[in-house]
């Protein structure tokens, strides 16, 4: 995220000095992100001092440590805490994690019920893909895994599933490996699904990512699998980005959350567009209605 003329580190200290107004930090969802800034900013956090900067008690800092490192997204020290590995890379990759989580959770277990065992699956960058390997893991006994996500490598490693990561030119903010290598590398291998993520989805222009190399190596994912899903909470719908890497036509299945427009409900029915709806309260699959790809 830019800052004007503001560095993060001047950002950080006029936002979080001890004498900020407590009521800015209300709920432990707006304390918790504020951590995760302050780590990024020092390296480390001490139970002590968070308490007294956010005007609560130490017990309840502990909670809002304990979370955050069930998330992964740091590691707990005596007295305080570190990044975790997961939250080395970028703090604003791991707020797009945390954003619509309960909508990524519940695609991710529907999207499991189209794996089977002993399966060779691509996995995407991105975060709702990353819900999917999260929710991988101690879910099969054997799978083998394609992927070019470097975080989801990171979830799977503690699985004991066969990983193959691609190479390629990292996008920085994701780190996703992206160009010719991973694409490449890609049309050397078969598989039985690829499940893949979109930056925006329209009736006009499919399925598009900003970045024309991300968009050449998800087409190549698609070509390599017998079939193809694409999972996207319901906010990606309507936003067109530079770069189409699939018609709607040309994915096995869309899964989303129930609150996809209802025009794209319609018009996928009319057009026989596969689609499955995600109850985002349940985390579980709603009526999803299922329709023979055109």
């Amino acid at each position: 995220m830019r800052l004007g003329l503001l560095s993060l580190q001047d950002h950080i200290e006029s936002t979080l000095k001890p004498e900020t107004d407590p009521s800015l930090f209300a709920t432990a969802e707006d304390r918790r992100h504020q951590i995760l800034r302050l780590l990024e900013h020092e390296g480390n956090v001490k139970v002590e001092s968070l308490a007294e900067r956010f005007a609560v008690s130490q017990v309840t800092i502990r909670k809002d440590l304990a979370e955050l490192e069930e998330q992964g997204l740091l590691q707990r020290t005596y007295g305080g805490a570190v990044f975790s590995h997961r939250s080395r890379f970028n703090i604003s990759f791991i707020e797009r994690v945390q954003l619509k989580a309960g909508q990524k959770e519940g695609i991710a277990r529907a999207a499991i019920e189209h794996i089977h065992e002993g399966d060779t699956i691509i996995l995407d960058g991105g975060t709702t893909t990353l819900s999917l390997a999260a929710a991988l893991v101690g879910r099969f006994r054997s799978l083998y895994v394609i992927t070019n996500s470097v975080p989801a490598s990171l979830e799977l490693a503690r699985a004991g599933y066969e990983l193959l990561l691609v190479g390629g030119q990292v996008r920085n903010h994701s780190l996703t490996l992206i160009g010719p290598v991973a694409v490449r590398t890609l049309e050397n291998f078969h598989a039985d699904r690829a499940f893949l993520g979109t930056s925006g989805t329209t009736l006009t222009h499919g399925h598009s990512t900003p970045n024309p190399l991300d968009a050449e190596v998800k087409r190549a994912m698609i070509r390599s699998a017998d079939e193809s899903y694409v999972l996207t909470d319901s906010s990606k719908f309507g936003h067109a980005c530079l770069a189409t890497y699939a018609a709607l036509e040309e994915v096995s299945l869309i899964i989303t959350d129930s609150n996809i427009p209802q025009p794209f409900v319609e018009a996928f029915n009319n057009r026989g567009i596969a689609y499955e709806l995600v109850q985002e309260d349940a985390g579980t699959q709603a009526d999803a209605t299922v329709a023979e790809a055109v």
